[in-house]
């Protein structure tokens, strides 16, 4: 099997030849210490971490004043706080052919050895971080129509977006919407029945609609919303965190119906573990979660800045 073929097997639940390697994003910093260059091809990178999979950015902008660290930009203050804000929000035109240029050429290159993913979003977690979490909750209490006008123009722009993938020629859409803390969601499952999954179900039936297989990611502890998140149909679960998430837990009781994917330790065993120590858990997951087939070895969440560079090459 080549890489594509590994990965498209592995989400359709079945035991490829070995369980493929994918990530959702690899810190720059990372980037150019692995490559020992600043500029280089996505696919160099794939060569030297040995990943299966490659991504083409199509996330919608989010509504904040940035901050840099390590050459990373993170939004430091929400800029989304009443109606009177609603203007700020402009997106890119979903129908304008330049946006999907670099993705064109990165599937022109690859398509026949990588999979290759539209990394998306459903809507929820740029919305939080517009708004800011406390304004998302005095939202929630005072007018959660804001919540539902912001969070309703983010699915409508990854709706039009959704409808270009399949003559883009992706082969899986991997959506990253954030929903919960180490400790449990973000907001009570009758916040998400209520007021966001009506707009996750536009989203998500769009998905469906293209055929591609779909990984959902969020962060934390997600066993409460687990089951109502289900009905949206996706086809796999990242990063299943290690601690918040039982991972041997959830391959018992949804394996027959998600493939899972990460799950190797980011803050202890890659950023403050040993290469021997990363070699261990990979192999365990492998050994365990791997038998049957429908797993793919990941970060539980990402290759940060800080992830040790001896620890990554480990992995």
């Amino acid at each position: 099997m080549n890489s594509k073929e590994r990965v498209l097997t592995a989400l359709r639940g079945e035991q490829p030849d070995r369980v493929p390697f994918v990530e959702g994003q690899v810190d720059p910093p990372i980037q150019r210490a692995l490559v020992g260059k600043d500029e280089f091809l996505p696919e160099q990178l794939n060569q030297i971490m040995g990943l299966d999979n490659l991504i083409v950015d199509l996330t919608p902008p989010i509504f904040g004043e940035y901050e840099e660290h390590d050459g990373i930009n993170f939004v430091a203050r929400p800029l989304i706080h009443s109606r009177d804000d609603l203007g700020i929000m402009n997106f890119p035109d979903p129908d304008d052919a330049a946006l999907y240029v670099p993705g064109e050429a990165l599937i022109a290159r690859n398509k026949a050895n990588y999979a290759v993913a539209a990394k998306m979003r459903l809507g929820v977690s740029p919305m939080l971080i517009s708004l800011g979490l406390d304004g998302f909750s005095y939202a929630l209490a005072d007018d959660p129509g804001l919540i539902g006008t912001v969070l309703g123009r983010y699915a409508d722009w990854s709706i039009a977006v959704i409808r270009h993938l399949n003559d883009l020629g992706v082969d899986y859409i991997w959506t990253f919407d954030d929903m919960a803390y180490k400790t449990g969601p973000m907001f009570s499952p009758k916040t998400l029945k209520r007021v966001l999954m009506p707009h996750m179900e536009r989203v998500a039936h769009a998905i469906k609609a293209t055929g591609l297989p779909w990984i959902f990611h969020s962060d934390g502890d997600l066993m409460l919303l687990l089951d109502d998140l289900l009905t949206l149909g996706f086809d796999a679960l990242h990063p299943l965190e290690p601690g918040p998430m039982d991972i041997e837990a959830v391959k018992r009781d949804y394996g027959d119906r998600l493939c899972l994917v990460g799950n190797i330790d980011l803050h202890y065993t890659l950023t403050l573990g040993t290469p021997e120590e990363v070699d261990a858990e990979v192999k365990q997951r492998i050994e365990t979660i791997g038998v049957g087939g429908g797993y793919m070895i990941s970060s539980a969440n990402s290759i940060t800045s800080y992830c040790k560079i001896e620890n990554v090459r480990a992995m």
